[in-house]
């Protein structure tokens, strides 16, 4: 079987490698995809740094972007020569950050004209994991396609988006926005505040303020009293975002949803990362509250999110513009092995502030084999 070079962890706080790893043929509804760019996310950090969801050696990233270069049987959709982003995790041929993903090709989109690469390749971990949860864990009505004149009963149920300038916060305002939510109160450091008004969010806090949980509980006794809220978690830490949820969230049929995992100590802490899979345990929630943990790789039990979500509902609103890209920063390197450590030590360094950072898997010069 024919080989190619993958980014791969050899143990907890390793340095990163290059491994050669087998090329498989496409199986039943499976295509083959050069990635050409990745994003790297938190995941990244947390497995290499403390381990988390890691079986050592090995490979990294769950999303990127490429060319389809093989399709296999009963494959519907896509032919050799599309340009797609998708997000991926089920196994080691489907880890982002090597020069080819075999994976089933509902796990793809297309990416439209005119939106390059590495702009797609910021779509589909983030923007799945804060469709799912919108929909899923707070309840909110999203239909597909959105209906002509569609008002859920909801609309103006205040909605709250704790680290709306991240890039899972971003996507959730611009896709309650389409969906019509009236009510969005969003946090953020005041860099980003005026794009988060800009995505549809009523009201935007930054979060560091000493008095933001005031500021907010003020927002709803006067808008909204006495009304159960919605909240989304997209940064997960304990003390900087969770606990101060729980202030907020505090009348019974609140809803709180937070993506794991919850973060204790982060890794640009002198002391070391520390990391906790219990959203549900390290706040004080008051009764009444239902809380929930969000892990993306789940939205596939949703049969009709799985079927739908990276096929048709990103690449449509993209072209529609409801949403658009994350800005991102290229990380650039002489080699694979070298951009992937210079992003994964970005990452850590804890700067990333309301962008992704995304580079170059497979480049014609490093790899002119896979051309």
């Amino acid at each position: 079987m024919s080989t190619h070079p993958a980014i791969t962890a050899t143990g907890i706080k390793q340095p990163l490698t290059v491994t050669q790893v087998p090329t498989p043929e496409p199986q039943h509804n499976e295509v083959r995809v050069r990635i050409e760019w990745v994003p790297s996310a938190p995941l990244d950090v947390y497995q290499v740094d403390a381990g988390l969801m890691a079986q050592f050696p090995q490979c990294l990233g769950d999303s990127g972007a490429g060319t389809v270069v093989a399709a296999g049987p009963g494959v519907e959709s896509l032919r050799v020569g599309d340009k797609v982003f998708g997000f991926f995790f089920h196994n080691e041929k489907e880890k982002g950050q090597q020069a080819f993903v075999t994976a089933p090709e509902h796990l793809f989109g297309k990416v439209p004209t005119g939106v390059s690469l590495a702009a797609a390749a910021t779509l589909p971990t983030n923007f799945t994991t804060a469709f799912y949860t919108l929909s899923d864990k707070l309840g909110l009505s999203l239909p597909w396609p959105r209906p002509q004149g569609f008002s859920s009963k909801d609309q103006n149920t205040p909605i709250l988006i704790w680290g709306a300038g991240s890039s899972v916060g971003q996507f959730s305002v611009q896709i309650l926005k389409h969906w019509g939510y009236m009510n969005v109160i969003a946090t953020a450091s005041p860099k980003h505040h005026q794009k988060i008004k800009d995505y549809g969010a009523k009201h935007v806090i930054d979060y560091n303020a000493p008095d933001a949980v005031d500021s907010i509980v003020n927002i709803l006794e006067a808008e909204s009293p006495s009304v159960p809220i919605r909240a989304f978690d997209c940064v997960a830490s304990k003390f900087g975002s969770l606990q101060h949820i729980a202030k907020i969230a505090s009348l019974p049929g609140s809803i709180v949803a937070a993506v794991l995992p919850v973060v204790i100590r982060p890794p640009s802490d002198k002391e070391g990362i520390q990391l906790s899979p219990d959203v549900a345990g390290e706040a004080p929630w008051a009764s009444g509250v239902e809380v929930h943990s969000v892990i993306s790789y789940a939205y596939e039990a949703n049969t009709f999110l799985k079927d739908h979500l990276q096929p048709d509902i990103v690449p449509a609103l993209l072209v529609s513009g409801a949403i658009e890209p994350n800005k991102y920063r290229v990380i650039e390197g002489d080699s694979l092995l070298q951009r992937a450590t210079t992003a994964m030590d970005t990452l850590r360094s804890g700067t990333v502030s309301g962008e992704r950072l995304v580079w170059r898997v497979w480049t014609e010069e490093e790899f002119p084999q896979f051309n």
